[in-house]
């Protein structure tokens, strides 16, 4: 899976979504690793529904054997929270090593107010709505391993103007 291809037919599937995560890190300039794209969805059963077609045209599986059309359950994904603290609906391409796309279901921020304050911004020359430095910094206090320490620091350096990879 290319993710400028799968950002493109989410877009031209007209997915209503936010780039968070390291790779929204990355467009805001930071310079550091990342596995998985992680995106919070409209989670209306709509939107929902033309995610999971842009999901099953690139081959991509849940995570956890279920179908993939569990993500339009909000029962489903609300016991998933409240019983085994889900925050991600994990897919993933089926061949080992494949790629990973994390659709988080409880985002610290909701969908709406990361709408609001995303940044239009450009991956392989596609058009993607980026979580703000905000939104990304609010997201990654909650979630506060080593990675997203470094994470706030770099996206506190970019909101001063100064350089987050020296």
């Amino acid at each position: 899976m290319k993710i400028a291809e799968l950002l493109q037919s989410l877009s031209e599937g007209q997915v209503q979504c936010v780039l968070v995560g390291g790779l929204a890190v990355q467009l805001h300039g930071f310079m550091r690793s990342t596995f998985d794209v992680d995106l919070v969805l409209a989670m209306n059963d709509g939107n929902l529904a033309r995610f999971i077609a842009v999901a099953k045209q690139y081959g991509l599986v849940p995570s956890i054997p279920v179908p993939i059309d569990s993500l339009r359950n909000a029962g489903q994904i609300e016991q998933w929270h409240r019983e085994k603290g889900m925050l991600a609906f994990a897919l993933r391409e089926p061949q080992t090593g494949g790629g990973v796309v994390d659709v988080l279901v409880r985002p610290e921020v909701s969908f709406e107010q990361l709408m609001v304050n995303a940044v239009a911004g450009e991956l392989y020359g596609r058009k993607v709505w980026i979580a703000s430095i905000e939104d990304l910094i609010a997201m990654k206090r909650v979630a506060n391993r080593a990675k997203d320490r470094l994470d706030i620091e770099a996206l506190e350096k970019i909101r001063r103007g100064e350089d987050p990879n020296d």
